[in-house]
């Protein structure tokens, strides 16, 4: 029978289950672990392996597993809530998540999720950083609104104009990277700058291989219908990479301030 097999990541351990033998054993999230795990999992040779995405404990073995070949695939946690909701599973420990994870390798029948190479790995982490530090100096913004204490507002202006500089340099790094990275054909337009551009290759990799309703969805800008007997609901957005759709959010509107051919889309659906 074909094995399936679900990794429950976190920060310094993995546990893991293999179905249908139902054995759940735990390594260490360290290189060493993760290397003896590799070879535990290529002599088990899986049908598919399911790892839940999990703030990023999960990129090291994904990974590693993906390069040597194995049928990886990393599941946003709410599809496993909905699967566990499904089979009525209200308990939770970290050996019931991993039999859970399993059970969603051997019931949806998902494609492995690509390992992008080093370059690109790099460029989104250059973009996680950079959004980071704007949600920092935007949260800072804020405060200030709301601060009469001369000496406090003054600590919090220097500390906005030294993210800013970071902002600033760090979108110079990107801009280098994008003119050094064969991976990234995105040509520049209007309000498809490098900022734009880096964005969609990090966190859009399927870019080019999807059709564009799957892109929308992958996005999170695909309305969906909402009809029931006679009834049409109002269609809305929902799920989706939150942090792209910020990004391609402001580029529209920049789009449309250069008066581009979005622009005269844009206008053509509002009138």
């Amino acid at each position: 029978m074909p094995g399936y097999v679900g990794i429950d990541v976190a920060q310094s351990e993995l546990m893991v289950c293999h179905r249908p033998e139902g054995r759940v054993w735990q390594a260490r999230n360290t290189p060493s672990g993760r290397a003896r795990l590799l070879a535990e999992l290529q002599a088990l040779a899986p049908e598919r392996i399911v790892l839940e995405a999990s703030g990023g404990y999960e990129r090291p073995l994904w990974r590693l597993l993906g390069r040597a070949g194995l049928p990886v695939v990393r599941v946003q946690p709410r599809r496993i809530k909905a699967l566990a909701r499904a089979l009525g599973r209200e308990a939770k420990t970290d050996a019931l998540d991993a039999t859970l994870l399993a059970e969603a390798a051997r019931l949806l029948e998902l494609p492995p999720t690509p390992v992008p190479p080093p370059e690109l790995e790099q460029l989104r982490e250059l973009v996680d950083v950079r959004r980071h530090l704007i949600e920092e100096r935007d949260s800072h913004r804020r405060r200030l609104h709301t601060i009469e204490s001369a000496p406090a507002r003054a600590v919090l202006t220097e500390l906005i104009a030294a993210l800013q500089k970071k902002i600033q340099a760090l979108d110079r790094t990107i801009q280098q990277h994008l003119r050094t990275c064969p991976l990234v054909p995105l040509a520049a337009a209007p309000g498809l700058g490098p900022v734009l551009r880096a964005t969609l290759a990090a966190r859009l990799p399927e870019l080019g291989r999807l059709d564009r309703g799957q892109i929308a969805a992958l996005v999170g800008v695909a309305p969906y219908n909402q009809d029931s007997g006679e009834r049409q609901g109002k269609r809305h957005i929902s799920g989706g990479r939150a942090d792209l759709r910020r990004v391609l959010y402001m580029a529209t509107w920049a789009a449309i301030r250069a008066r581009s051919v979005l622009a005269e889309t844009y206008a053509r659906l509002r009138a």
